[in-house]
């Protein structure tokens, strides 16, 4: 990224993994800067500032950042804005600062742990189409979603000077409401494509390091699977520089893990969102094997179908298919959604309200788990 004239916030502030007493906050200066997020409880006067720091050494002469705070407390509102002071000249022994900003303060409220059901938006295959994206949020009535996930290829490709996360999706979710609530990314197969697919994680930080995870909130748990390349490691495509069969099998061994966690079982809802639907019906398949999601669905289905899942919500096969519970080897509900249309659960009472709009607002789907 090119500098700029004046030191400003480029993109973000967008929050990351939001839990009962931590969350991350990610964005991008303009220059090269050292910054820090000052936060606060609302309404209160002290503060305190965090920034990041590694090895001894705090993160500056740089133009993206991603700060963590911990120690937070649950259920409570704070406060929270970036500091950045531009580093013009970084020597052994001398710094050079330059001008230095402030943005505004923005507002979020960490995870109740006894948060009961909430509203979920997902959506994926958005292919770097941000005004698809904004449709589809305002569609499902974004301003009443407690919690939003991505399930994958909001992206094509990930190359230097070619498309960015900011510009494909993150700007517009700032825009409408990632400087207060927190989006999950479950990476499709696009975004492993490019030769700057192996820094993409890094603008989605985990404490755990990975990119598949589980995120629980009050009594919801969601299990977020990252299910690769559609085709095999063999494939000339990748030019032998793919291990996902590797760690599709790593992934297994954690969802065993996972699905025998106390926090598991106390769930009253579990959902899993995975970029492949992992099962495939002969008119998606039509006589093609596809290596990758086969494996996918070998590893991660059976432990799945054991688990008691409620729903597992997919993409990647640009279409609307609901699979009901036995059809294609699946013990729970599997839907395939996102590319022109995005879903909305809302979960209540202990049901499961499914919602999934078309992006002329058309109701494909409105249907409800019991």
């Amino acid at each position: 990224m090119s500098s700029r004239p004046f030191l400003e916030i480029a993109h973000g502030p967008y929050l990351q993994e939001v839990t009962t007493n931590g969350a991350t906050f990610a964005f991008q200066t303009s220059n090269p800067s050292f910054s820090f997020i000052e936060l606060k409880k609302k309404g209160e006067i002290q503060s305190n500032n965090y920034s990041g720091s590694q090895h001894g050494l705090k993160q500056a002469d740089a133009t993206f950042f991603a700060i963590r705070a911990e120690e937070l407390q649950p259920n409570t509102t704070y406060q929270y804005r970036i500091h950045a002071k531009e580093i013009k000249s970084f020597q052994p022994y001398k710094v050079v600062f330059g001008d230095s900003i402030a943005s505004p303060w923005y507002t979020f409220r960490t995870i109740d742990p006894e948060q009961k059901g909430g509203s979920i938006f997902i959506t994926s295959d958005m292919h770097s189409n941000p005004k698809l994206l904004k449709n589809l949020l305002e569609r499902c009535d974004y301003q009443t979603c407690t919690s939003f996930f991505y399930a994958g290829d909001m992206m094509n490709y990930m190359t230097e000077n070619g498309e960015h996360p900011f510009t494909s999706f993150i700007d517009t979710s700032v825009e409408l409401f990632a400087t207060s609530i927190p989006f999950e990314f479950v990476r499709g197969n696009h975004e492993t494509r490019g030769n700057m697919a192996r820094i993409f994680p890094s603008f989605f930080p985990k404490q755990n390091g990975k990119i598949y995870g589980s995120y629980l909130m009050g009594d919801v748990m969601v299990i977020m699977l990252d299910t690769g390349e559609d085709k095999s490691d063999t494939h000339p495509v990748y030019a032998g520089l793919t291990d996902f069969d590797n760690y599709r099998s790593e992934q297994a061994r954690w969802l065993e893990k996972i699905v025998k966690s106390k926090e598991f079982k106390k769930a009253k809802y579990r959902i899993v969102i995975s970029h492949f639907p992992l099962v495939a019906d002969k008119e998606w398949e039509k006589g093609t094997t596809w290596k990758g999601c086969q494996d996918a669905s070998q590893k991660f289905l059976p432990i799945l179908n054991r688990a008691g899942i409620d729903l597992i919500v997919a993409g990647h096969t640009h279409r609307f298919f609901y699979h009901e519970p036995g059809e294609s080897g699946n013990q729970c509900p599997v839907l395939e959604q996102g590319a022109m249309c995005a879903t909305r659960l809302d979960l209540n009472d202990g049901k499961i309200h499914i919602k999934v709009i078309g992006k002329n607002g058309e109701a494909l789907l409105n249907k409800t788990l019991k």
